[in-house]
């Protein structure tokens, strides 16, 4: 009887995963038809659906805070989800005057950093069609530009304010690639090149290597 549920279970993974994977390609297909409302919409479900979202390695995030973000320091995070970044961050720091974490979700409750320099700021808009209120002199986004298209990014990397002097992308993407495709992969990944690609972008908007290990980059202009 144990054999018999341990397969029905392992099958009913299996077919779960694999209906998840049709829907993510489904998904990447209809993604440039997509309004800012309606991935809203999506993030949203998501946040029920799959709350754990904390994927960055702090250390060279700790690196790149420490040895080249301008004291004190004034963080613009990008897709922050629930906080769990700054909240390592904030709780190790504490020359870091101001966290805001820039999504597409609501703060509902399911906030995890809850120091109070942090704070969650629900997008209305596309980032780069968005007038900020505050100043900030770095920006960093953890697994985050590998769920926008190159187009996008385009936009993203123009958009950066002239006083953030310097970035942090942490992305599992390709060496070079000119049409990347995600087909099959368990994720909402759309990104289209690779980290050649994005170093030339952001080199057009003043912004230099300082620092790469793995899979984060890091700028400085």
């Amino acid at each position: 009887m144990k054999v018999v549920k341990n397969f029905l279970r392992d099958r009913y993974y299996e077919l779960r995963r694999n209906y998840e994977v049709h829907w993510f390609n489904t998904y990447r297909k209809k993604y440039d038809s997509f309004t800012f409302a309606k991935k809203q919409k999506i993030a949203s479900r998501w946040l029920i659906q799959y709350p754990e979202q904390a994927h960055f390695d702090f250390e060279p995030v700790k690196y790149w805070l420490e040895n080249l973000v301008d004291k004190p320091a004034s963080v613009l995070e990008i897709g922050g989800w629930r906080g769990d970044l700054a909240q390592a961050a904030l709780t190790d720091l504490s020359f870091i005057d101001r966290w805001h974490n820039y999504d597409l979700i609501e703060n509902n409750g399911s906030q995890k950093c809850q120091d109070h320099r942090y704070t969650l700021i629900t997008l209305k808009d596309d980032l780069w069609r968005t007038s900020l209120s505050f100043r900030y002199n770095a920006l960093i986004a953890t697994h985050m530009i590998e769920h926008l298209n190159w187009r996008e990014f385009t936009e993203l990397a123009g958009w950066i304010p002239a006083e953030v002097v310097t970035v942090l992308f942490e992305a599992p993407l390709p060496f070079s690639e000119e049409n990347f495709s995600w087909k099959g992969d368990h994720s909402s990944h759309v990104f289209e090149k690779g980290w050649k690609q994005v170093n030339s972008e952001m080199k057009k908007h003043g912004f230099n290597i300082a620092y790469s290990v793995n899979n984060t980059v890091i700028y400085k202009r």
